[in-house]
């Protein structure tokens, strides 16, 4: 079954400009791991975000095969009772399935390793419905924490392959690099700014 190596960034601000969740489950009786993330600048969407994630993991939809058009086309229609001016980005990923959504100046941003290569994409306001696979790293993050970071999120935070590696040791190594790039976009002026990064893994530590 698939697991999953987390890491966050929250910037410690006087009045807070972002807010961030962040939820793990694992679900015994059929050994199902699932993890979700939201963000926004709006502590009150965020809460909404993550009451309509939880909507979904206690329905069916979301557990059957071949269901995927309807499970996107279900949670856009949920997106919809918020305001164009919103800004958010959430993740969804149960097994190897994942829902991403954003909206705003927040972004989805992906690493997929095909080939023995690395591809780096920003998934900007989008509702969509896919599958990852281990080693497929996806960081949600809002616009500022992006443009002044983006060349060392797209070198630094991608997954770095190796069965000699611990997923322990991988999440404090990206939670690590995840800080000081967010004190270094803060040196630079970045303000409210905040990232969490998933990279789904194999269970057992087998990558």
């Amino acid at each position: 079954c698939m697991e999953y190596v987390t890491a966050g960034y929250w910037q410690k601000e006087e009045h807070a400009g972002l807010f961030l969740s962040l939820q793990q489950r694992k679900y015994r009786k059929s050994g199902r791991n699932a993890v979700s993330a939201c963000i926004s600048d709006d502590g009150k969407i965020v809460r909404y975000l993550q009451d309509r994630i939880d909507d979904e993991l206690s329905g069916k939809i979301l557990w059957q095969t071949g269901r995927e058009e309807l499970l996107r086309e279900c949670f856009q229609q949920e997106l919809s009772a918020l305001g164009e001016d919103c800004n958010y980005a959430g993740i969804l990923c149960v097994e190897e399935r994942v829902l991403l959504f954003s909206h705003g100046r927040m972004r989805n941003l992906a690493f997929f390793r095909r080939f023995g290569k690395v591809g780096w994409k920003i998934l900007d306001g989008q509702c969509m419905v896919g599958e990852v696979e281990p080693g497929t790293a996806i960081l949600i993050a809002d616009n500022a924490f992006i443009n002044y970071c983006e060349e060392e999120l797209a070198e630094c935070l991608k997954p770095q392959i190796t069965e000699n590696i611990s997923p322990k040791i991988c999440a404090d190594r990206a939670g690590r690099r995840l800080r000081e790039l967010g004190e270094k976009a803060a040196a630079q002026g970045g303000k409210h700014m905040g990232a969490v990064w998933i990279l789904p893994i194999l269970g057992g530590g087998k990558w």
